[in-house]
């Protein structure tokens, strides 16, 4: 069969109108369609960027690590000196894909090692570091890719290696064993891939899936253990492939039309810069944003199929700024820093204790290889709602608002988990600024809580917005005014579960050029103070940093961040002079305080000419 036609493009179309009716309201229907007019009624400017984008990119990171093959086939991390989880099926995947899109045909050779390694470790329960989960969906693409370009020898031994597996026996998330998390969907959509090319059991998805069900949101988003934003979005871009491949078992109807939602509500949390939120485990590396490149590409051609050009057109643009997110972290030597950081990968700044330099370069790289490998173009680019704002929401499950004005974006923390994020304003990006001086987040430092934000003296301490978790936080209520693509504003009251303190107010103010805020304490407090992480050192560029009485700025390259602090009475910003480690750098804290209760502050980023 046709490597295309072998896509299984005709996916379910039509739905079942009794399962939907029984879903709960989309609580953003309303957001997307506004959204959805603002960005139609926006000018498009191309990107310039195609679907040969995706290969080109995933091929620097696969001539890498070429170099670090054995040969039996595994590859090998160039700093860890071992084979790390999934880096050899992703390895196999990534390479098949070059070389059925003609463009490395050279790399047959090493695409069928690979695959032959990684369906081995498969089959035989000896999948590297037990990631056997993340196994079966790449081994699935590159057999696809790969099974009329080999001897018949070589391909009837992948399918007899494929055929032994039992899901039961080879998977580490076996469903009713253990609360379910993204490693089950992925499981069950390689399943679903196994299945439908006759080299294993469909029942088993669905099996899978009910136990799944219970835990998307009625956004879409898929509530992981402690709700990190990466493994809303990781999970689900596996769930948008399968179901475009043809998935029409019993949740059929329910789950597409969760993703469908999902992949809407993915559109207004996408940053201008291409970013997926930031919050939580694995925030901040590359394969946040290849993760977007799947499923913005997958729903990019089910909406033109399914007669909605327009939107179509915004989730090919929305895909094309992630990847040049990606393109943004290619090293010299053609691979990714695989974190937002530029520091030297063997000194793991800002990696997760199961970060590799391998294992999430390739991971990212299949990914943009499966997002090539669904794009249409014959989807025009248009505009997205991360360019155009007009919005401020709240994702309660997730305890995030996101806010958008004309492309100048937040993102709010309201009851941080303290060893990954905190509370408060953590994120801002603007369209065309480097999102480092943003800030883009500060929110992992070993040495304390870091954010955008207020504190106040309680006793001889001072205690930071940034700094509380749920412990003292007893709930944090959202509420919006206005919303239009050049002017949003939107609220957060923080109802604490201090003796003397009742509740923190932040009434926000968003115009495309700055954010303003008025924050206040309510509660027994006579001094209060604004705090502005100043971005500093990225593992390459120092920053310029310069205070000058109420105002303060950061420079990086061209582009610059002011802050701003305003007060009933004058304030006066100093700098502390310590650099502070966090997940992208260093930063350098810069505060002013003040008598009274309230402090207002803006910031405003820019490029210089």
């Amino acid at each position: 069969m046709n490597f295309r036609i072998a896509l299984g493009l005709a996916a379910v179309v039509s739905q079942s109108a009794v399962a939907i009716a029984q879903e709960p309201p989309f609580p953003l229907a309303s957001v997307v369609t506004e959204a959805r007019h603002a960005a139609s009624a926006a000018q498009v400017i191309p990107s310039g960027l195609t679907r040969e984008d995706y290969l080109k990119t995933s091929e620097g990171i696969v001539d890498f690590f070429h170099h670090f093959q054995t040969s039996e086939g595994r590859i090998i991390d160039p700093f860890l000196r071992k084979e790390v989880q999934y880096s050899t099926p992703c390895y196999a995947w990534t390479a098949a894909a070059l070389v059925a899109s003609g463009r490395r045909t050279n790399l047959l050779d090493s695409a069928a090692l690979a695959l032959d390694m990684a369906l081995d470790e498969l089959s035989t329960g000896h999948a590297a570091d037990g990631h056997s989960d993340f196994f079966t969906f790449p081994c699935m693409l590159a057999y696809e890719a790969l099974r009329d370009r080999v001897p018949g020898e070589r391909r009837a031994k992948w399918e007899a290696d494929l055929r032994t597996i039992i899901p039961e026996k080879i998977y580490h998330d076996i469903p009713g064993k253990r609360p379910p998390h993204n490693w089950a969907v992925v499981a069950l959509s390689g399943e679903y891939l196994r299945a439908q090319d006759g080299l294993g059991d469909s029942a088993y998805v669905d099996k899978a899936l009910s136990y799944q069900m219970k835990y998307f949101t009625a956004n879409g988003q898929y509530m992981d253990p402690n709700t990190p934003m990466a493994y809303d979005g990781f999970p689900r871009c596996f769930l948008a492939a399968m179901i475009e491949r043809g998935y029409n078992g019993v949740y059929a109807a329910t789950l597409t039309n969760l993703m469908d939602r999902a992949s809407w509500t993915s559109l207004l949390v996408q940053s201008p810069i291409g970013e997926w939120p930031t919050g939580g485990r694995s925030a901040q590396h590359q394969w946040n944003e290849a993760m977007q490149c799947m499923t913005y590409e997958v729903w990019a051609r089910r909406e033109r199929r399914q007669g909605d050009p327009s939107a179509a057109a915004m989730f090919k643009r929305a895909a094309h700024l992630a990847l040049e997110s990606v393109r943004r972290w290619i090293r010299p030597s053609g691979e990714l820093w695989i974190v937002k950081n530029r520091f030297d990968p063997a000194e793991r700044h800002g990696f997760m204790g199961y970060s590799s330099h391998s294992q999430y370069n390739l991971l990212a790289a299949s990914m943009l290889c499966t997002a090539w490998l669904f794009a249409d173009e014959a989807v025009p680019e248009g505009v997205c709602p991360a360019e155009t704002g007009g919005f401020a929401f709240e994702l309660p499950d997730f305890h995030k608002v996101i806010a958008n004005a004309g492309g100048l974006y937040v993102e709010v923390d309201t009851t941080a988990a303290p060893e990954y994020n905190s509370t408060g304003l953590i994120r801002v990006h603007k369209t065309g600024v480097d999102p480092l001086v943003g800030p883009t987040d500060v929110s992992d430092s070993k040495d304390g809580s870091a954010a955008v934000g207020i504190a106040w003296r309680e006793g001889d301490k001072w205690q930071s917005l940034a700094g509380l978790t749920k412990k003292e936080i007893e709930r944090a209520e959202f509420s919006t005014g206005k919303n239009a693509s050049d002017h949003v504003r939107f609220k957060v009251r923080y109802v604490l579960k201090k003796p003397n303190i009742v509740a923190v107010d932040e009434d926000y103010d968003l115009t495309p050029s700055r954010v303003q805020v008025i924050a206040e304490v309510e509660g027994d407090v006579s001094e209060v103070k604004a705090e502005f992480p100043a971005f500093a050192f990225d593992g390459a560029n120092a920053t310029r940093i310069e205070v000058s009485a109420s105002t303060a700025s950061v420079q990086l390259n061209r582009s610059r961040e002011v802050f701003s602090m305003f007060a009933p009475v004058a304030a006066e910003l100093s700098r502390t002079g310590k650099w502070t480690t966090f997940r992208n750098g260093f930063f350098e804290m810069i505060e002013g305080a003040v008598p009274g209760k309230r402090v207002t502050y803006t910031l405003t980023p820019s490029v210089s000419e």
